[in-house]
This record gives C-alpha cells, structure tokens and sequence, in this order.
C-alpha cells in the first residue's frame, strides 16, 4: 500500500516561552491560533499544546512542558543557518510564498516588528530568507525561481553519501 501524503498534518516543536512564541506567530507571522490544548498525561500546569494555521490544512504547533531543559546550541538548534547541530534534531523550518515581491514585502514587515533577518539569498532554484523565532527556532521564507530537475541531483553528493541511483530521477 502506497501511503499517499497530502502535504504536512502539522509540526509540532518545543518552545521555550509559550506566550512569546504565541505573539511572535499571531503578531509577527500573522498565523492564525486553531487550537489550546492541555497534554495528557501531564498534570494541567505542566504542559500546553497550541496549533496554529499555516494555510493550506497544514499546522504548526508548539509544546509548553513546565520542566523542559534548556536547548543547548548546536544540538537543539543550530547557532545560525551556516551551522550544523545533533543528529536527530531540526535544523530549521522553511515557509513558502510564491513571489520574490511577497517574500521581499515580509522581510519588511519583520524588520518592522523588530526581529533580525538575513538578506536574500539566491539558491539558484529558491530564493530565501533567515530568522529565529523567540525560543532561537531558525526559520526561513523561501519562493521557487524555477522547477527542480535532474541537474539539481548532484552526482559527487550521491557519490559521498554512497547513494546509486538505479533508475531515472524526476523532480
């Protein structure tokens, strides 16, 4: 049985501060909050589930637990986007939008809510930008200049990794 993905049910990440990362997401990220909810088996006031509206049915959502460790940098997270952390662990998360012109016109209204982000940058088949949410989550707005093909698979990167491709690759 093929299983058939209709995009992304929800990401569900840990936050640090629930009602920072709450405005940094309705205010900042104009996400729309969908769903509060209590974690069983926990006690009420050790910890909290919010879900918030990415378009499209998809959902991001955030835990609260009253007795989460602290992250620790380059395992958590990494420091910045040039950086590497722990296997096992999200490196960032990356949201889309359909023009440079959209992209560009959010990168202002960040700035404008005070939080730090990259310039563009060209990755030849996307362009994208960088910043961090309250609890040092690195995020990033990207469009798509161009479909991706076969050129876009390199042959040294498979080569490395000990990947053989067997049979025709389609983007």
């Amino acid at each position: 049985m093929k299983l058939n993905v209709g995009g992304v049910h929800h990401l569900a990440l840990v936050c640090k501060d629930l009602k920072a990362t709450h405005e940094f997401y309705t205010d900042v990220m104009r996400m729309k909050l969908t769903c509060a909810v209590h974690v069983p088996p926990f006690a009420d006031d050790e910890a909290l589930h919010l879900f918030y509206d990415m378009g499209n049915g998809n959902q991001l959502a955030f835990f609260w637990f009253k007795d989460a460790p602290e992250a620790v940098v380059g395992q958590a997270h990494p420091k910045n986007v040039a950086t590497v952390n722990a296997h096992g662990s999200m490196h960032h998360l990356a949201f889309s939008m359909d023009t440079e012109e959209e992209m560009m016109a959010f990168r202002e209204h960040l700035q404008s809510k005070g939080v730090r982000v990259t310039p563009m940058i060209d990755h030849d088949f996307c362009r994208s930008i960088y910043f961090v949410d309250p609890s040092g989550m690195q995020l990033e707005i990207s469009y798509w200049t161009r479909a991706l093909e076969r050129r876009d698979i390199s042959d040294d990167v498979l080569e490395r990794a000990g990947i053989k491709i067997t049979e025709a690759v389609s983007a």
